[in-house]
């Protein structure tokens, strides 16, 4: 699985909510949100395409990218990475910490209950 940096989740993420996107539509898109240049955004577009993140068709003459990674699978894996990095991989810990530093609601502990339950 390819790691992707901060900013990038920000590519990724605006792909997978309304890719394929053209290069000026991502340009526009990050300066309006982001306050990027376009050769930031251009530079991260590069960048993303040679690691394999992101591929693009070529559609009269203009580029249109999209994601080539599953959504689901990538936040899987930096959940995975956070974990690991910061807790040593136990999921526990951080829970335990989040809940005694009052850092969850009422609402998402419940979720979380009813997760471990196996509902959804």
């Amino acid at each position: 699985m390819v790691k992707l940096a901060d900013a990038e989740w920000n590519i990724m993420n605006l792909l997978w909510d309304k890719g394929p996107l053209t290069t000026m539509e991502i340009i526009r898109e990050m300066e309006d949100s982001k306050g990027w240049s376009k050769s930031t955004t251009m530079t991260l577009l590069r960048r993303m395409s040679s690691k394999g993140s992101i591929n693009f068709q070529i559609d009269n003459k203009t580029k249109k990218y999209y994601p080539s990674l599953d959504r689901n699978e990538a936040e899987v894996e930096e959940a995975r990475f956070f974990l690991n990095k910061h807790y040593n991989g136990r999921i526990g810990t951080m829970v335990s910490n989040l809940i005694s530093q009052e850092a969850l609601s009422k609402e998402e502990i419940d979720e979380l209950y009813n997760i471990l339950r196996g509902g959804k």
